[in-house]
């Protein structure tokens, strides 16, 4: 465990986590590397089959409300998988690592599913590459993508640290002086929250 990281508590709970990127670099300004965060989002939240109460991705953080699925993945192994696979994907894009490269970044398990996911995978973050060309050529000031060492998790004890865990997510966007139409909030993807009871 890294020596800063808080000691982590696993039960059937909901969590609300933070994670930002390292040295607080805003690269979710680029509209391409949200996109692929919310593509990740999706990924994870099939492969690990957690449910989505809420987030809210920043500039430089995002905010996740989640209850795991124990059995498939606590929430360690979900945000491993997500910052793993979001920040190689990230430094694909960014032109840090070739698209061809393979090794890390293949599926989970060797069934179908997976690996259609993978193929999928492979082609946005393909056309998301030449996306970010478009607009950018080949020289940009972004440094490779890396995400701060661990994250922050606080277990949601009641209703009411629910409703302002949820409210604060999924409205975060706003504290931090974002647009009020800004994208990438659970609020404009109902399709990737779930119900709670």
């Amino acid at each position: 465990m890294n020596r800063n990281s808080q000691k982590r508590i696993y039960g059937d709970n909901i969590y609300f986590i933070t994670c930002a990127v390292h040295d607080k670099i805003e690269f979710f300004k680029e509209s391409q590397l949200c996109e692929l965060w919310i593509q990740e989002i999706k990924l994870c939240k099939e492969l690990k089959q957690f449910l989505l109460i809420a987030f809210c991705l920043i500039y430089d953080h995002f905010h996740l409300l989640i209850k795991p699925n124990n059995e498939i993945a606590n929430y360690s192994k979900i945000m491993h998988f997500l910052k793993r696979n979001f920040s190689q994907n990230a430094n694909k894009i960014l032109g840090y690592v070739r698209l061809n490269d393979e090794g890390d970044n293949a599926p989970e398990g060797d069934n179908a599913h997976c690996l259609q996911w993978q193929i999928k995978m492979d082609n946005f973050v393909i056309q998301t590459r030449n996306k970010f060309l478009e607009k950018h050529g080949k020289y940009h000031n972004l440094p490779k993508f890396k995400w701060q060492k661990s994250f922050h998790d606080h277990i949601i004890r009641n209703q009411k640290d629910l409703a302002n865990h949820w409210n604060y997510t999924m409205n975060n966007f706003l504290k931090h002086g974002l647009p009020e139409n800004w994208q990438y909030t659970g609020l404009n993807y109902p399709e990737l929250i779930d119900e709670i009871d």
